[in-house]
């Protein structure tokens, strides 16, 4: 199959290079951009010089503003087209975009990070057929994207969208001080019992000097942490185990794993807010020097290794490799598939100009320029290898995925190593959760499902009924009544038929 070649050949990239793809999005700091409610960015159809239409445009969060980043501004050069940019919210960003779409919208194009709210719009005959459009305006975009990918964003043989193709990965996993772990004289756990032990020496010893506001592990408002649940077989919400997909409300671990993290909660070792952080809030506890142990991907890293050398200059800290639990299980949940979906509301007057905007974009060299900017200036090449040159990859290139519609599916990996490389800190702790033996690693099984209709109705509600279910049990305790409440929440969001749907198409594929 043409992604398992695909596969393959970035795989072999990793081994040879030590360098590999991830995206980094940059996802730790909500002060310092403007959200899609608060964006000034002017709207409307003012023209350029070349007669071309302004298009307006609604992203997903970044740190920085879309309309004063360069990459803007170097889309215009090469496009001809100014883009007019908004931005989603980091908190809850499916919310806000389906109210957008539900209330209307003079949006021309709208990047979504969540395949189902794209297969929803596309199914309720809220998006542009981009069909054709793209036959007669897209031959780079045929040529950049493979029939594969396009085909994850067809539903009944239309194209309503341009699919950004992502690398599967390892995205989070738990961040610990360890200058923490030298002052109060303890190894690297590699097993729960060995974690629970250091975070009891955290919260006894007080290695950051803290008092009272010592935390030993903080995270935001989830009941599925990395690596934690990798150490009871529980790989996210979906799990393949006897040939079928299940969900994890049936898996016969989690109320094991509920246990564990009820009891880090129940001792003091677990931050007695986290059922109400924000991740920037859990950030803001790490970075400062409270927490010990954060829960947080690694593509947020750059931003907390200045804010935590700022505020504890003699700071260190590493992602924990995989911990094994009491049966000898272990390992990571990757993700994969397509880190977002780009298509142009029913509403838009400028689908045509879009397409050729993007047609623009995906020329060879316009997207090398776009992804990793100028050789030479921004990054340098050393035998194949594209190392970035600072500090102007990253004030130029460093969230120019954010402005990538659709990928140059034949180099993306190559020209990536530099876009990782951007920040040592990050690159080192990528490599710690995904240089790691193959069976650790568990793809999530929905990553290249098609369009099924009820999952994607009812994605976010089950998602939902399992985390405040979950987030219940850590607070107030575990119970077979609450493992119980759980399924029943679940399967009252449509989770059996779900379930049908996910395994009638998994089984056959």
């Amino acid at each position: 199959m043409l992604r398992r070649k695909w596969q393959a050949a970035m795989i072999t990239l990793i081994l040879t290079t030590t360098s590999v793809l991830a995206a980094c999005s940059g996802q730790n700091d909500p002060a310092a951009t403007k959200s899609v409610a608060e964006s000034s960015a002017p709207a409307g159809s003012e023209e350029t010089s070349e007669k071309k239409p302004t298009l307006k445009a609604l992203r997903n969060y970044m740190q920085d503003d879309y309309n004063q980043y360069p990459v803007n501004r170097y889309v215009e050069e090469k496009t001809g087209y100014k883009v007019n940019n908004d931005m989603l919210p980091q908190e809850k960003p499916s919310d806000k975009l389906n109210l957008i779409m539900a209330s209307g919208t003079d949006y021309d194009f709208i990047d979504a990070m969540n395949k189902q709210d794209f297969f929803n719009f596309a199914q309720n005959g809220a998006l542009t057929d981009l069909t054709p459009l793209i036959e007669e305006y897209g031959l780079n975009i045929k040529q950049a994207i493979s029939e594969e990918s396009l085909s994850g964003a067809t539903v009944d043989g239309k194209i309503y969208g341009i699919p950004t193709l992502n690398v599967s990965y390892v995205s989070s996993g738990l961040l610990i001080r360890t200058d923490w772990l030298e002052k109060v004289g303890k190894e690297m756990p590699t097993t729960l019992d060995e974690f629970m032990d250091v975070l009891q020496a955290f919260k006894d010893q007080d290695p950051g000097g803290n008092g009272k506001n010592n935390i030993p592990f903080t995270m935001d408002s989830s009941g599925l942490i990395d690596n934690i649940m990798g150490a009871f077989g529980i790989y996210g919400h979906w799990n393949v185990r006897d040939g079928k997909i299940e969900n994890v409300t049936s898996h016969p671990n989690l109320k094991n794993y509920t246990t564990f993290i009820r009891s880090l909660y129940e001792q003091g070792l677990l931050d007695k807010e986290f059922a109400t952080n924000k991740s920037a809030t859990s950030a803001e506890k790490f970075t400062s020097g409270r927490a010990g142990v954060l829960w947080t991907r690694w593509s947020s890293i750059p931003g907390y290794d200045e804010a935590l050398k700022k505020n504890v200059p003699d700071a260190a800290y590493q992602f924990i490799p995989p911990m094994t639990g009491p049966n000898g299980l272990s390992g990571f949940a990757e993700v994969g598939g397509f880190n977002k979906i780009t298509f142009v509301p029913k509403s838009s007057k400028h689908a045509e100009d879009v397409v050729k905007m993007i047609n623009a974009l995906l020329e060879p060299e316009v997207f090398k320029g776009l992804f990793i900017g100028e050789e030479g200036v921004d990054y340098q090449v050393d035998h194949g290898n594209y190392i970035p040159i600072e500090p102007s990859f990253t004030n130029t290139r460093g969230q120019a995925n954010n402005f990538v519609i659709g990928m140059d599916e034949a180099n993306f990996v190559t020209y990536w190593q530099a876009r990782l490389q951007k920040s040592k800190p990050m690159f080192d702790n990528f490599k710690i959760v995904n240089n790691i033996p193959k069976e650790q690693v568990h793809q999530d099984p929905l990553a290249f499902s098609p369009f099924l209709p009820k999952y994607s109705a009812s994605s976010d509600k089950l998602g939902t009924a399992v985390n405040d279910n979950l987030i219940k049990m850590i607070v107030d305790g575990v119970s077979d009544e609450g493992i119980a409440s759980m399924q029943r929440a679940w399967v009252g969001a449509g989770g059996e038929e779900v379930l049908q749907e996910i395994n009638d198409w998994y089984v056959n594929k």
